[in-house]
């Protein structure tokens, strides 16, 4: 299999699974994302009175600490499911 479509295979578990996750988790998920939407307002407000030059810095670094994080939870995703199969294998189930 590609590493192209093992990631896309992975993603579409990820995405389901969360949708699933925030959909049950409505409350929670709907204050949070009102406070980084006034939020991320502000930091409009404030990256306006940077340069073009430094407010595309600042852009870059949280689109790349996302990217970031977006890889670390695939990673997290895939070691969990390599530790489950250990574990069952250990504990004899598989």
């Amino acid at each position: 299999m590609s590493e192209e479509i093992y990631n896309q295979i992975i993603d579409e578990i990820k995405e389901y699974h969360l949708s699933t996750y925030r959909l049950q988790n409505h409350e929670d998920y709907e204050q949070l994302n009102l406070e980084i939407i006034n939020l991320r307002s502000k930091l409009d407000e404030i990256i306006y009175r940077f340069s073009k030059p430094e407010a595309e810095v600042i852009d870059k670094y949280i689109a790349k600490t996302s990217a970031l994080a977006d890889k670390d939870c695939t990673f997290l995703y895939v070691q969990g499911a390599i530790d489950c199969v250990k574990l069952l294998k250990k504990l004899g189930v598989i």
